[in-house]
């Protein structure tokens, strides 16, 4: 798995967790959710620490990149390289249909975009 699906799924998985469902189910999504989220935390604070390199600030100073700035280029590069990056977070051992059937009837609470940002982490290996 890309630590760039990872990254733009995490959305998804906070709207997934906000939804009430099963105990049994609740709790696998909320212990993969957990590392999910610790490797959104990495992606973030290399994304961050890259705005820093390309900006030449330090930690804690405000720092940016402005979409027609020169540097976005390099950024972007830079960026897509973290983003291809192989992590070894295995697929959450549970059915992708059973968690679109906890769903039912709950309108407005995933969209088509989220699920299938989420599809690609069910299934267990």
């Amino acid at each position: 798995m890309l630590l760039g699906q990872i990254f733009q799924s995490m959305p998804s998985w906070r709207k997934l967790s906000a939804v009430n469902m099963k105990p049994a189910v609740a709790y696998k999504i909320l212990k993969y959710t957990k590392a999910v989220d610790a490797e959104y935390e990495v992606a973030e604070k290399q994304r961050v620490a890259l705005i820093h390199e390309i900006t030449g600030t330090k930690e804690g100073e405000q720092a940016s990149i402005e979409p027609d700035s020169p540097m976005m280029p390099e950024y972007v590069g830079k960026l897509n390289e973290i983003m291809s990056q192989e992590v070894s977070l295995q697929k959450i051992d549970l059915d992708f249909d059973e968690v679109v059937s906890v769903l039912d009837g709950k309108d407005d609470v995933l969209s088509v975009s989220d699920l299938a940002m989420l599809e690609p982490f069910f299934g267990g290996e």
